[in-house]
């Protein structure tokens, strides 16, 4: 069984919703908390599966799942999202901070 992670939100009020709104908490597994976070280079579906060393149907398949379930935001918002999260910044962080960032 695949850990979960709990992703806690605080997002900045300047962050645009278009309609979305993107919950408090989110469980994303070890896989999904990897891909969330690597988000943040802006790199395609393809690097991202030469960097985490996956398929790329794997990491379509993991992008699909987070903005799922961070409320069907967009991918563009997810990459906002973890950007925030990769800075620290008064936005999203992964609660245990185990999470490989990539850094």
């Amino acid at each position: 069984m695949e850990t979960l992670r709990v992703v806690s939100f605080t997002v900045p009020g300047w962050f645009p919703s278009y309609g979305t709104q993107v919950p408090e908490g989110a469980q994303l597994t070890e896989q999904e908390s990897a891909v969330f976070l690597w988000l943040a280079t802006g790199a395609s579906n393809a690097e991202l599966a030469d960097q985490l060393q996956l398929s790329v149907s794997t990491v379509k398949f993991h992008v699909g799942n987070i903005r799922s379930k961070l409320g069907g935001i967009s991918r563009l918002q997810a990459c906002l999202l973890a950007a925030l999260a990769r800075e620290g910044a008064s936005g999203p962080s992964l609660s245990d901070g185990g999470a490989a960032d990539g850094r």
